[in-house]
């Protein structure tokens, strides 16, 4: 079995990239905390760029996943009521259609549904 891999925390590499903007070498560095020089010159690099940050454990990943799936349940079932209200108004005016008789007040809207 291989050589266990060794995770190191945001803080801890930002205290180690510190030490060494304050004029410690990265090989001094990297004998004290028994680290690779080449990991160290890439926490440096993504310190320098503001990249260096936590990276999401297994939890946080598998809920965001959830609550994109979750929104997006959301946006459908909100296109499908949008969908059934409009099918709504679109039944109740047929039937009103249908049903009713035409007298002097509702003329204008047979008119314009028989013109449609």
């Amino acid at each position: 079995m291989g050589k266990q891999r060794r995770k190191f925390s945001t803080d801890f590499k930002r205290q180690v990239v510190q030490e060494i903007e304050a004029g410690m070498s990265t090989n001094e560095a990297a004998r004290r905390y028994q680290i690779s020089p080449s990991v160290i010159d890439q926490w440096k690099s993504h310190y320098r760029q503001g990249t260096l940050v936590d990276k999401p454990n297994a939890e946080v990943k598998a809920l965001r996943k959830e609550n994109q799936l979750l929104k997006a349940k959301i946006g459908e079932l909100v296109m499908e009521n949008e969908h059934l209200k409009k099918l709504d108004v679109w039944i109740r005016r047929e039937r009103k259609l249908d049903t009713s008789v035409i007298t002097a007040k509702n003329l204008e809207e047979f008119q314009e549904g028989a013109g449609s």
